[in-house]
C-alpha cells in the first residue's frame, strides 16, 4: 500500500467543522494518543496492555452505554520518519476512521513524517486534523482546522462542544522543519476562545505539551472545561484540577484510554467522571482491527522492508556464519542450544505472521541490522533463530583460527532484547540457567588445541 500523491496548492484550514448528532443527554469523550508507533503489543509476554483491537472493543462497548461517543486523539501516532512509521501512520488513521474518531491533534512526531503524507491523509481520511497554533507551509494541500465544533441535538435543546488543539513550540525543531510554523499557544487561543464565547456549552483543549505547561494554560483560560494533555510519560496521570478544570493524560504507547462522561439537561452541563482505563484482557480483540493488522504485516512483506533496513558494518572484517557451523566442532553445545527456546525463536514470529516485521525480527534472528547478518529467509536460512553468534558475536574469525579469542557472553548480551519493554520479568541468573551450555574439555586435533 504505497502512498500516491500529487502536488497542489497550500491549504491551511481555519474554519471549524461542525457536525450534528441526535442525543438524549449522555455524552462521552474518549481520548487516546502518544502511541509512538505501537499498533499492538509486541506479544513477547502475557498480560500486555493496549493495541487497536482492544481499543475498538472498548469504544464499541461505550457506544452501547452512552448516547453520543466522541473519540479524539491527542497526537504522535508515529515515533520517527522511517518508511515503516509512514505505513503505521496510515494504518492508525484507517483504524481511527473505523472507530469513529472525530479528530486528531497534531504532535511533533506527526509533522516530522512529511507534508506529502499529511496531505494524503488530510484529503482522504474521515478523521480531521486539528491544530490551533500550527501552520504547515508546503506545496501540498493540508487540511488543518484551528477548532472543531460538534453539535448534539435533541428535541427541545442542543448541546455544543468546541475542540481546540495546541502543540508546544518547545517540542518542535523549527530549524529542521522549516516548513512548520508554531505560534505561542496562549496568544493563539485567546482570540479563538473569545470568538466562541457564549456560543458553546463545553470547551475541550487537546494540549500536546507537558503536564506543567498544560496546567499553566488552564490558569489562563478558566472557560476550558477539560484539558487532555500528552507528553506526560508512558504511564497515565489522573486528573489534576485547576479550579474546576480537569487536566488529564492517558499515558503513552496506547496501553490506556481516557473517558470523560457528561450529562446534559436543558443545556446545563454536568461532568459525571473523568477516568483512565487500562486496555487489558477485559476487552476482546476485535475482528475488524485484527484484519487491519494482518494487512499491515502484508504491506511490510510486499515492500520487503527487511531487506531495505540499513546495515551496520562489522569491525575487523568479521561476518556471521550461523549456528550450524559452530556445531561442527561444538556438538554438545549445539545439541544443548537446539533444546532451548532460542533455537525456535524465528518460528514464534511465523506462528503469528510477523516474520517480515523489522521491529520484531532483530530479536528473533542472528545479526539482523549488521552486514552479513540475517536479511531475509530466502538468503539467510542459516541465521534464523537466536543463535550462538547472537550472544558471542560474529564467528568468521574463530572459524578460520580456532585459537583466536571469541566473544564472551554476559548479562549485557541478554539485555539487548530482554529489556524492560519486551521482557519486564527478566532475571539474569534465572534465565541464564535455561540457556547455559555444558562445559567442554579442551583436546588436541591435528596438533591444534580445540574445544570438543
Amino acid at each position: 500500500m504505497k502512498t500516491h500523491l500529487g502536488c497542489f496548492i497550500i491549504f491551511f484550514g481555519v474554519v471549524a467543522f461542525s457536525s450534528t448528532y441526535a442525543f438524549s443527554g449522555e455524552v462521552s469523550i474518549i481520548f487516546s494518543g502518544e502511541e509512538l508507533g505501537n499498533l499492538e503489543p509486541c506479544g513477547c509476554y502475557e498480560g500486555q496492555l493496549g493495541g487497536i483491537p482492544k481499543r475498538y472493543s472498548f469504544i464499541d462497548s461505550q457506544r452501547k452505554k452512552s448516547n453520543i461517543v466522541l473519540p479524539v486523539s491527542i497526537g504522535d501516532l508515529s515515533k520517527s520518519c522511517s518508511r515503516q512509521e509512514e505505513i503505521k501512520l496510515e494504518i492508525f488513521y484507517r483504524a481511527m476512521g473505523e472507530m469513529g474518531y472525530v479528530l486528531h491533534n497534531l504532535g511533533e512526531k506527526d509533522i516530522e513524517i512529511s507534508p506529502q503524507i499529511l496531505s494524503f491523509l488530510s484529503q482522504t481520511s474521515r478523521v480531521n486534523f486539528l491544530s490551533s497554533n500550527v501552520k504547515i507551509v508546503a506545496p501540498f494541500p493540508i487540511k488543518i482546522s484551528q477548532y472543531i465544533v460538534k453539535e448534539c441535538f435533541d428535541s427541545g435543546h442542543s448541546f455544543t462542544i468546541a475542540f481546540f488543539g495546541i502543540l508546544s513550540p518547545s517540542l518542535v525543531n523549527t530549524g529542521a522543519l522549516n516548513y512548520v510554523q508554531v505560534s505561542d499557544p496562549v496568544k493563539t487561543l485567546r482570540p479563538l476562545m473569545k470568538k466562541l464565547q457564549g456560543k458553546v456549552n463545553l470547551i475541550v483543549l487537546l494540549s500536546h505539551a507537558s503536564m506543567e505547561e498544560s496546567l499553566e494554560i488552564a490558569k489562563y483560560f478558566p472557560e476550558i472545561g477539560l484539558i487532555i494533555c500528552g507528553h506526560g510519560g508512558e504511564e497515565p496521570h489522573d486528573a489534576v484540577y485547576v479550579n474546576n478544570t480537569p487536566v488529564v493524560s492517558a499515558g503513552g504507547k496506547g496501553k490506556y484510554i481516557g473517558l470523560a462522561r457528561y450529562s446534559v439537561n436543558k443545556k446545563a452541563v454536568e461532568r459525571k467522571s473523568v477516568e483512565i482505563i487500562p486496555l487489558d484482557k477485559r476487552y476482546k480483540d476485535s475482528k475488524e482491527m485484527i484484519s487491519l493488522l494482518k494487512e499491515y504485516q502484508q504491506i511490510l512483506a510486499d515492500e520487503d522492508l527487511l531487506s531495505k533496513t540499513p546495515q551496520i558494518s562489522l569491525p575487523d572484517g568479521l561476518s556471521y556464519v550461523g549456528s550450524f557451523s559452530c556445531g561442527i566442532c561444538h556438538k554438545a553445545i549445539y545439541d544443548h542450544w537446539y533444546q532451548t527456546t532460542h533455537s525456535a525463536s524465528y518460528n514464534t514470529l511465523v506462528d503469528v505472521g510477523h516474520q517480515y516485521d523489522p521491529e520484531c525480527i532483530s530479536c528473533h534472528t542472528t545479526g539482523y541490522g549488521e552486514t552479513s547478518g540475517f536479511l531475509n529467509y530466502e538468503e539467510n536460512k542459516n541465521l534464523i533463530h537466536v543463535g550462538c553468534e547472537s550472544c558471542h558475536g560474529a564467528g568468521s574469525k574463530h572459524i578460520k583460527n580456532v585459537n583466536d579469542a571469541y566473544g564472551f557472553a554476559d548479562e549485557g548480551s541478554c539485555m539487548v532484547c530482554h529489556n524492560s519493554e519486551h521482557s519486564p520479568k527478566f532475571q539474569f541468573k534465572e534465565y541464564w540457567k535455561k540457556i547455559e551450555h555444558p562445559k567442554e574439555k579442551p583436546k588436541k586435533l591435528s596438533g591444534i588445541p580445540r574445544d570438543e
